[in-house]
């Protein structure tokens, strides 16, 4: 366990299972209020036991990408729980198509969200991402949801003729998000999420000092040499509960001869998918969030590559093979300015 306090903000680090854990109590600046993350609710008795083997493959996948949606949207583990539920009670974690007269109206996908009631348009509907994403964004503007019931929360998103009926999926729900989310990152408190690590020196006019590959060798890989603004970066990383990257390499391009870049493995080399994906989602997610206390100069991730200027975009890949590797889908690299 890994405990640090900067200024009014303490952060708790957890290592569980290889997957960061982080609980947060942040008192804002002026003492008036707290942003923590909210504890579920009690979930009650449910009419259906947990049972993750009842779902298909391809029914996990949706659940999966459910989950991870979420986590990128900031939301924890009970809007997780909340938006998986509903997904279970709308559509069976199924991407369905317009039924017709079997249908609601023109409800589509996995929620059933309606394209005549603002959800998007019929093309956008069709991607479960797109729908989790919607669902987030409205719950996230619900008063309070963070500790309503399950039925309560998810009602005031869907507003269904049923809400009941969301209830006796809770069980079911808070397995798979035990199963494949990513653990608790207290995102709810979005603008104090990641607020967990200690700032890299500046110049007096805020500007980054030019540094040399001093630090030899490099401690990640034992060769070559890193920059001391690297060396605190890889320090921050660690201690907040990722794994230890590897940063010099022998290239004729990039960073990493310069000590100036770093690559954090999710998986052995084959490309990511569920827990390994959600967790270089989440990665990627705090590099960017400290990114400016850093001196990060970008982040390349799953074929996205997010700059300060551009925010998230295509990674169009010029250097690295056709594989893994090069499309940055089994880890995630970090450039140091």
């Amino acid at each position: 366990m890994f405990k640090a306090v900067f200024g009014t903000v303490t952060i708790v680090i957890i290592a569980c299972l290889g997957l960061p854990v982080l609980l947060m109590s942040a008192v804002m600046g002026d003492g008036s209020g707290t942003c923590s993350p909210a504890g579920a609710p009690s979930a009650g008795a449910s009419a259906q036991p947990a049972d993750t083997a009842q779902w298909a493959a391809d029914q996990l996948d949706i659940a999966v990408t459910i989950i991870q949606v979420g986590a990128a949207k900031g939301v924890g583990r009970w809007g997780q729980t909340v938006a998986v539920a509903v997904a279970m009670q709308e559509s069976g974690l199924r991407n369905l198509p317009h039924l017709g007269d079997d249908n609601d109206h023109d409800s589509i996908g996995v929620f059933q969200q309606r394209p005549s009631q603002g959800w998007g348009t019929p093309e956008q509907l069709r991607e479960p991402a797109y729908q989790a994403g919607k669902f987030y964004d409205k719950l996230k503007t619900v008063p309070g949801w963070q500790t309503m019931p399950l039925t309560d929360a998810g009602q005031a998103v869907q507003v269904s003729a049923y809400p009941d009926a969301y209830a006796k999926w809770t069980n079911n729900a808070i397995a798979l998000v035990d199963q494949y989310g990513i653990g608790e990152i207290a995102l709810d408190c979005s603008t104090m999420s990641f607020v967990s690590v200690e700032p890299a020196p500046r110049k007096p006019d805020g500007s980054w000092p030019d540094q040399s590959c001093s630090i030899i060798p490099d401690p990640t890989t034992g060769i070559g040499c890193i920059t001391p603004r690297t060396l605190h970066f890889v320090q921050q990383a660690t201690s907040a509960g990722w794994s230890k990257p590897g940063c010099y390499r022998v290239d004729d391009h990039g960073e990493h001869p310069e000590g100036r870049a770093c690559d954090f493995m999710m998986t052995s080399g084959g490309e990511a998918a569920g827990a390994q994906k959600a967790r270089g989602d989440t990665m990627a997610a705090w590099a960017v969030a400290n990114a400016d206390r850093l001196g990060i100069m970008y982040v390349i991730w799953f074929r996205k590559i997010w700059t300060p200027q551009q925010g998230w975009h295509a990674y169009n890949n010029p250097y690295g093979g056709d594989d893994p590797s090069g499309w940055h889908t089994n880890h995630v690299h970090i450039s140091i300015y």
